[in-house]
């Protein structure tokens, strides 16, 4: 065990006892063995190997939770308790935490589940002879340690005041944990033989048609794993999808707020139940401060004023979409009396742009998709009314990060995922010299209080530091936010116990039929 875990932190470090609680808070005489249930995904699943696929997608994600453990999990408070670690703790600069690990857990394959596997795992993604994209999400990770069989110590180049929530609370391409066997074993071919420790194991895969996972009977937690089967559909096409449900050919389908009209169909249903989670985090755009025209705060605040996000949420998605005025919402802890949004005020926005005395002409990225296009069109007419001139720029969606790390843009859309704590992306996204502070803008007083922030561990000091970040990026309006994040699922009445969509990850790993 390091130094800094082994000094009297340990006095007032949290240990979380981890078979006192249940991972399903439902009484267990309201569940019922047997079954199955079919998804349809909205996208094909490319594979679980993060070397090849670098970050798992929201379809990945389904898949991953069945199949796979993380360290923690987050209950519907959003608090982590004890999943492949029974308790953790960390030292007085938050820099280091220690995790004891669940004994007598093995790998489908019959692999070992300890420390120098989960460490085997970490290696892999970090080493950067591998090249992954998904090294990036574990950049403030300096290295993980293995002192014994069932410790696992992790070495933060930067304070984490809340890290048993975050990477390691979730199934995604880096909470994951794979065997370092069936990877080593299966060499290129493992991206679709995926081996975990989960409650379900990979039967079949045709690609293009569908994944069957099957009940893992000596999973360690199998007295609450209900179902016996999951299947897998990738239905691209969100009418193809609803009608699958409608019918009764699936029993889930994921959904979001573009396809309002099937959701409040579903809503009026009563043979269907619609799963609905208010997450943190939101629908944002950045301005590229560092290029004209919005290298002058004028502008930008004057297109942040001219937003009208109802009419919008209208437009888009029959206003199913909540308005955002910080980059929060509603699943966070944190809560800002006064965030600093600017008002929506046309005239104001006008009398800017006039002030300004040039005229404001831009380009803004979108997907080239249908829904790309809508939001672009529905900005263009929105800033049109202030007097300025936006032509859209549609692009692969797979084009849009680079564009945007590489800064070729002026106005680019992005997204503050749904994270327990707030300080991950808040920090990447606005701390000056961050690869992903895309507005290129510095500021010692923001830098400051995302320092602070991170490294504070009292809540309500974070919170007022927080929103003090809130006002500062909305009075200079270097990024603006549009709608919160909101989650959707639809489903057929009688599937029950499905958790918290926390990212919008959809885990049936648990539910049950009625």
């Amino acid at each position: 065990m390091t130094a800094a875990v082994r000094s009297g932190a340990l006095a007032r470090a949290f240990l979380v006892a981890g078979f006192a609680l249940s991972l399903c808070a439902v009484p267990a005489n309201a569940q019922k063995k047997g079954g199955s249930v079919t998804m349809g995904l909205e996208l094909d699943i490319p594979g679980f190997d993060p070397l090849k696929v670098g970050v798992y997608d929201t379809a990945a994600l389904t898949a991953s939770s069945a199949l796979f453990d993380t360290l923690t999990y987050l209950d519907a408070s959003g608090k982590p308790q004890p999943k492949l670690a029974l308790s953790w703790s960390h030292s007085d600069d938050f820099k280091t935490w220690t995790f004891k690990l669940r004994p007598g857990v093995k790998f489908h394959d019959g692999t070992p589940f300890n420390a120098e596997a989960y460490k085997a795992n970490f290696d892999r993604q970090k080493d950067p002879a591998n090249k992954c994209r998904c090294a990036f999400y574990i950049s403030n990770v300096k290295n993980v340690q293995a002192p014994d069989e069932l410790t696992l110590v992790y070495n933060l180049n930067d304070p984490s005041v809340n890290f048993p929530s975050l990477i390691v609370s979730y199934a995604n391409q880096n909470g994951a944990v794979h065997s370092p066997t069936a990877w080593k074993t299966k060499g290129d071919d493992y991206n679709r033989n995926p081996v975990g420790t989960g409650p379900f194991v990979l039967k079949s895969w045709t690609a293009g048609d569908r994944m069957v996972l099957e009940r893992n009977p000596d999973y360690w937690d199998k007295d609450r794993i209900y179902l016996d089967r999951i299947t897998l559909k990738p239905l691209p096409d969100a009418q193809s999808r609803f009608a699958s449900l409608q019918s009764g050919e699936a029993d889930f389908i994921w959904d979001d707020e573009a396809d309002a009209d099937n959701i409040q169909k579903a809503q009026k249903d009563p043979k269907l139940t619609v799963h609905t989670y208010a997450g943190s985090g939101a629908a944002v755009a950045a301005f590229n401060t560092k290029v004209p025209p919005f290298d002058d705060v004028r502008v930008r605040q004057a297109l942040v004023m001219a937003l009208d996000r109802k009419k919008m949420s209208q437009a888009l998605t029959n206003g199913l979409a909540r308005p955002a005025t910080n980059p929060y919402g509603d699943g966070s802890w944190v809560k800002c009396k006064d965030d600093g949004a600017l008002p929506e005020d046309l005239e104001k926005a006008k009398a800017l742009i006039k002030e300004y005395g040039k005229p404001v002409e831009f380009k803004m990225l979108v997907t080239a998709t249908p829904r790309g296009r809508a939001t672009g069109q529905v900005l263009q007419q929105l800033w049109k009314r202030a007097g300025a001139n936006m032509e859209i720029e549609q692009v692969d969606q797979a084009t849009i990060p680079p564009r945007a790390f590489m800064r070729q843009f002026q106005v680019t859309p992005w997204r503050i995922v749904d994270f327990a704590d707030p300080d991950t992306q808040m920090y990447s996204n606005f701390r000056s010299g961050s690869p992903v502070a895309l507005a290129n803008y510095s500021n010692p007083e923001l830098d400051q209080l995302l320092e602070r922030a991170r490294a504070t561990p009292d809540q309500e000091k974070r919170n007022e530091d927080y929103c003090a970040i809130s006002r500062l990026i909305n009075k200079e309006a270097i990024w603006y936010w549009t709608f919160q994040n909101t989650y959707y699922a639809m489903s057929s009445a009688k599937v029950k116990g499905l958790p918290k969509m926390y990212s919008g990850v959809i885990d049936l790993s648990r539910v049950w039929l009625e």
